[in-house]
């Protein structure tokens, strides 16, 4: 079992058993981040988490140090007993409507990686989850439910596909797409150009230079790359 979470100002190589390659880049707007990551690894099973907090500065980053805390926790519980991402978002939703302010939510994607290649992912109303496929295609996951802690009832359902070798998951915040509005289209494009690299850091950079180059970064950028 493997555990990695997130820290801001990141270039961060993720080192975890097979099957992914994953690596992280983190970088606040400001002193403090809104934006969280999680990895887990539990037996044949990886979880990654990506998520940001309604708001910039030091609430935002005191929030996110709370769901940080309690994901981590609730994620290693739900590994150990093999749950769905969908009952995982719900009991962070859980967790945040006790204790958020009424204009306070996040987005946030749960996925798991099996090492068959098997893909499930809930996403609460965050920017859509993007699969590099091997033909050159780039796939969106888009929301499977609304933002978490905003709704007293909400639900989420969990998407499931496939992840062949060779073929790359791309995890982001909406720094990426805000950014000079380089939008998911932008975004998208930047990763069907860097999906050839052969590493998640590779990818992983690559797309966070184009963001860059595109206008700079005006809000808290976060990627998670998990090649297959």
């Amino acid at each position: 079992m493997q555990t990695v979470s997130a820290r801001s100002g990141i270039n961060q190589q993720l080192r975890l058993p097979l099957p992914a390659d994953l690596h992280a880049i983190s970088v606040p707007a400001r002193k403090f981040t809104g934006d969280f990551f999680f990895s887990h690894r539990e037996r044949e099973t990886l979880w990654v988490t990506i998520g940001d907090v309604a708001g910039k500065g030091i609430n935002a980053a005191v929030v996110m140090a709370m769901i940080q805390e309690e994901l981590e926790r609730r994620i290693a519980s739900c590994a150990r007993t093999d749950c769905d991402p969908a009952v995982t978002m719900r009991r962070l939703h859980e967790l945040l409507r006790s204790v958020l302010a009424p204009n306070r939510f996040a987005t946030a994607v749960i996925a798991q990686i099996r090492d068959n290649g098997k893909l499930v992912v809930a996403n609460a109303g965050h920017p859509p989850p993007l699969i590099a496929r091997k033909n050159g295609t780039i796939e969106r996951i888009g929301s499977t439910g609304p933002a978490a802690g905003i709704l007293d009832e909400s639900r989420w359902t969990s998407v499931e596909k496939h992840l062949a070798p060779s073929e790359t998951l791309l995890l982001y915040t909406d720094g990426a797409i805000e950014a000079n509005d380089f939008g998911v289209e932008g975004v998208a494009a930047a990763f069907r150009t860097a999906a050839s690299h052969r590493s998640s850091r590779s990818v992983a950079t690559a797309v966070a230079n184009a963001v860059r180059a595109h206008g700079g970064i005006d809000d808290d950028l976060t990627l998670v790359v998990a090649r297959r």
